[in-house]
């Protein structure tokens, strides 16, 4: 289904809902809209906002990019030491 076929089918929902599945949905909307939503946590138990999640994700996918990467195998050759 494509993304307009699909708006024009939750319009017609929303036009139909009641309140209680409009509050639901707004919620769920805010959430999803709001980079600032924590979506995680360090592990130190810092939360991580969804902005900062994609930051992360932009900065270790050019890390990749570079070849800045550690392998299974050296991994596990480290994990030895520990």
């Amino acid at each position: 289904m494509s993304t307009p076929e699909l708006r024009k089918i939750v319009h017609t929902y929303i036009d139909k809902a009641d309140e209680k599945f409009l509050n639901a949905m707004y919620a769920m909307m805010q959430v999803y809209m709001d980079e600032d939503t924590v979506v995680g946590y360090t592990t130190s138990g810092k939360p991580i906002s969804k902005k900062e999640l994609k930051k992360r994700i932009k900065q270790a996918e050019a890390r990749i990019d570079k070849g800045e990467l550690v392998t299974q195998e050296d991994l596990e050759k480290e994990i030895e030491l520990w």
